[in-house]
């Protein structure tokens, strides 16, 4: 087998389409690009005044306030507040060195997709974990929708995360299996 250097990708030795993984990871960059810049970004300007807004955002909060009252300027909202805030003003500059690490084939982007995908993972249960195990303070009412759209407009980014992060895991453990084979003093046979 071939040292681990040889078999990483080499910038701008291929500009082949990406694979149907690498397409899925992208549209669920572009996913999270457009709803963080969006309704993510309204959520963190307007988090205080969200309750007085007259906009199709602020009614979509006020529908999810059913399951997270802070979401809609009620409660604790520092909490949703700082999430949002790291995600609109951080994420999407880590998202878009993973969407052009991708494009590039750069070899970083297996350690930054684990990296991104596995933070993000993390604060959605820790957000999920976090009202389940106050019981639910911010819920107004605990009744099947207040559960459902508390929990289900969350999946996607947990899922969507989850995946990156395995699939980055996935392959660098193909990595360094490959690597492990190779015997010691044969790594570069040149």
């Amino acid at each position: 087998m071939p040292p681990l250097a040889a078999r990483l990708p080499v910038p701008g030795a291929s500009r082949a389409r990406p694979g149907r993984g690498d397409l899925v990871t992208l549209a669920f960059l572009a996913f999270s690009w457009v709803l963080a810049l969006s309704l993510e970004l309204y959520f963190v300007v307007h988090h205080q005044d969200i309750r007085r807004q007259d906009h199709v955002f602020a009614d979509l909060f006020r529908i999810y306030g059913a399951g997270d009252r802070s979401y809609y300027g009620q409660g604790h909202i520092a909490f949703p507040y700082a999430l949002e805030s790291l995600n609109v003003f951080v994420t999407q500059i880590l998202n878009a060195a993973l969407a052009y690490a991708v494009l590039r084939r750069r070899p970083w982007r297996h350690p930054l997709q684990l990296a991104v995908g596995s933070y993000l993972t993390y604060s959605v249960v820790l957000y999920l974990w976090h009202a389940h195990a106050a019981g639910y303070p911010e819920m107004p009412v605990r009744d099947a929708w207040g559960y459902f759209i508390f929990y289900a407009p969350n999946l996607p980014w947990l899922l969507g995360n989850l995946w990156l992060a395995a699939t980055a895991f996935r392959t660098l453990s193909r990595l360094a299996a490959g690597a492990e084979a190779v015997p010691a003093g044969k790594e570069d046979p040149r």
